[in-house]
């Protein structure tokens, strides 16, 4: 393990210059920071500078399973050298990454591909310094808590920076849109071969197809990107506020309650991730993989939260919600749908058959904590639990 005092990251990648942005950072926050390509400069670097941290960064998590695995063939030692490995992933590898830490070959992973937060990952390596270095991280210290409710605070606050933004490259797109239409106005201005009479005609007929359509299509494109990053940005902010309130007041205890809840969802690791989130924080969780099987379940079990992935393989989750909502005896239970990215239609259909909440996958443990616990209030102040 490296100097208490000296704190150390290595990087391994082969395209330097698609994370360069992050790498100036990192090198600004944690001054001995190096950048390798080849397996050999990788270990003559872990030897001499006694390497705190390594971060993988190759182009696809196999390549950087096996560079790490040879590198533990080759001198094994160096696994007591490195104190936390981090593999720099694409968010369509975040399965993948899962498991391979899961198996202990990486601690952790970092979603590089695309980079939503470039500061995340300071923070990150701010902690294994701190721990390294013998300082507890729980609970933390006054000047930790400070600093990460601030950032908490910044991410919730994006909001007005995100609308600052947009407005900026509205006005300069019908800036574009204007300027365009004017130029082509002077060129049949100048142009000797019509007359004053055709002149005058074409320039009106430019004037309203730029208002009737070129500006209001892109006002009208404008406005519904707008409104769905304002619900993405929304989301973040919501689990920064969770974040900065769960820092500040740490949970000491699993709550007890004797909650009915059901999780449909197909895909295995997310299913168990859910559960185990939940059992986490004193919650009962029963599972299923198929429509048909859940709405088995709920022939003789009613229960009280159902989380319900809106990509089911067997038959459409619409028509699980449908058998809920028809149910009398459910008239209680309280619908949760988990959607990702391209589930749009089936989460505003499921919106107007009454759904409670739409959370986005994947999931963040605590806003989903935050969830169950807001719905089993919801049934509870009903008085029909």
């Amino acid at each position: 393990m490296g100097s208490p005092h000296r704190f150390s990251v290595l990087l391994v990648t082969d395209n330097a210059e698609e994370i360069k942005s992050v790498s100036n950072m990192i090198k600004r926050q944690f001054p001995f920071f190096f950048i390798v390509k080849t397996e050999e400069d990788a270990l003559k670097m872990i030897l001499e500078k006694n390497i705190d941290v390594l971060l993988m960064g190759l182009n696809s998590l196999q390549e950087n399973e096996v560079f790490y695995l040879h590198l533990l063939s080759t001198k094994k030692h160096i696994e007591k050298i490195i104190y936390r490995k981090i593999v720099l992933c694409s968010r369509d590898e975040l399965r993948e990454a899962f498991k391979i830490c899961n198996k202990d070959v990486f601690d952790d992973y970092f979603v590089i591909r695309p980079l939503y937060d470039p500061f995340h990952i300071l923070i990150r390596l701010r902690f294994i310094r701190q721990v390294r270095d013998n300082q507890a991280p729980n609970p933390m210290s006054n000047l930790s808590i400070n600093d990460l409710s601030n950032y908490f605070d910044q991410v919730a606050n994006c909001q007005d920076s995100l609308d600052d933004l947009n407005k900026e490259s509205f006005e300069k797109l019908l800036g574009i849109v204007s300027s365009s239409m004017k130029q082509m106005k002077n060129q049949i201005v100048q142009n000797r071969t019509l007359t004053d009479n055709h002149k005058q005609e074409i320039g009106s007929l430019i004037d309203t197809h730029t208002e009737k359509h070129l500006i209001k299509q892109v006002s009208e494109h404008q406005s519904t990107s707008n409104a769905s990053a304002h619900d993405v940005v929304k989301d973040i902010a919501d689990i920064a506020v969770l974040k900065k309130e769960r820092l500040q007041h740490p949970e000491t205890s699993s709550i007890d309650n004797n909650s009915n809840i059901l999780i449909l969802e197909d895909d295995i690791t997310s299913r168990d991730d859910i559960k185990l989130n939940l059992e986490s924080a004193g919650y009962h969780a029963q599972t299923s993989g198929s429509a048909m099987h859940a709405i088995k379940m709920m022939q003789t079990w009613k229960p009280d939260i159902v989380l319900i992935d809106l990509t089911l393989p067997d038959m459409s989750p619409l028509f699980v919600i449908s058998s809920i909502k028809n149910d009398p005896d459910m008239s209680h239970t309280r619908i949760i749908v988990l959607a990702k990215a391209g589930d749009k239609d089936n989460a505003q259909e499921s919106m107007k058959m009454g759904v409670n909440e739409i959370m986005r996958k994947p999931l963040d443990r605590d806003m989903l904590i935050y969830k169950i616990k807001y719905n089993i209030k919801a049934i509870a102040d009903a008085g029909q639990h």
